[in-house]
């Protein structure tokens, strides 16, 4: 009932007017922020991931030069190298993705919702194969449960997908393999901070960044196929 209550609720966000949207994109960016920057024990001024994301989707050029000068300030704020690459991570993960959507959302929302349902179908393939047929883990100490066999099941589903409803059979196993890539990322800094899930906000579901982590890193990808193939 929860994962279906945060699909509905998803769903009408997307399918919300350009500023709803874009206020949703500035708290998305702020609650994965916190989520990140408590995971990884870093401080200051991870609040300002929101305004990395504004100016991001403005201009990518600014937000670049936003998530610099915000991972400088907390840099020489704590003089630490350290808490300078966490919170570069922070402001790009959590600041500057999310900016994608944006742009997605400027083409138009069947463009948006297209990569929405896509995202779903693969995670949902690649759960339901993984746990009842896969046997070859890819990697027990970044994400021990995800299996071979559950990657090739969303391959196998993504293209379908791709080819029915993006009309481009190129698609799926590239968007496949970032949605891939974007949940391993997420699992890695998970095993190196030790949990489970960045948060509990969404009850069984995790956190933000547990959510949203494989569309995150598919919509500048998808972005690109879109507008060069």
């Amino acid at each position: 009932m929860a994962g279906l209550l945060i699909g509905v609720f998803t769903l009408l966000i997307f399918l919300s007017p350009k500023f709803v949207f874009l206020l949703f994109l500035t708290l998305l960016s702020f609650l994965m922020s916190y989520e990140i920057s408590k995971a990884l024990d870093v401080k200051g001024f991870f609040f300002l991931s929101p305004f990395v994301t504004l100016l991001a989707s403005y201009d990518k050029g600014l937000g670049v030069v936003a998530l610099l000068l915000f991972t400088l300030l907390q840099g020489w704020k704590f003089w630490s190298f350290d808490v300078f690459n966490k919170s570069l991570l922070i402001f790009l993960y959590a600041g500057f993705l999310p900016s994608f959507l944006w742009d997605l959302k400027g083409l138009g929302n069947p463009y948006l919702l297209k990569l929405l349902f896509f995202v779903w179908i693969v995670d949902v393939s690649a759960y339901y194969v993984g746990k009842n047929f896969g046997k070859t883990k890819i990697s027990k100490r970044i994400s021990p449960h995800k299996t071979w066999e559950g990657f090739i099941g969303s391959l196998i589903f993504g293209s379908l997908y791709s080819l029915f409803v993006f009309k481009n059979p190129i698609f799926g196993p590239i968007l496949v393999t970032f949605a891939f890539y974007g949940d391993l990322f997420k699992s890695f800094i998970k095993r190196q901070a030790g949990i489970k899930d960045f948060s509990n906000f969404l009850g069984s579901h995790g956190g933000f960044v547990d959510r949203f982590d494989s569309l995150i890193f598919c919509a500048p990808v998808y972005l690109y196929l879109l507008t060069n193939l």
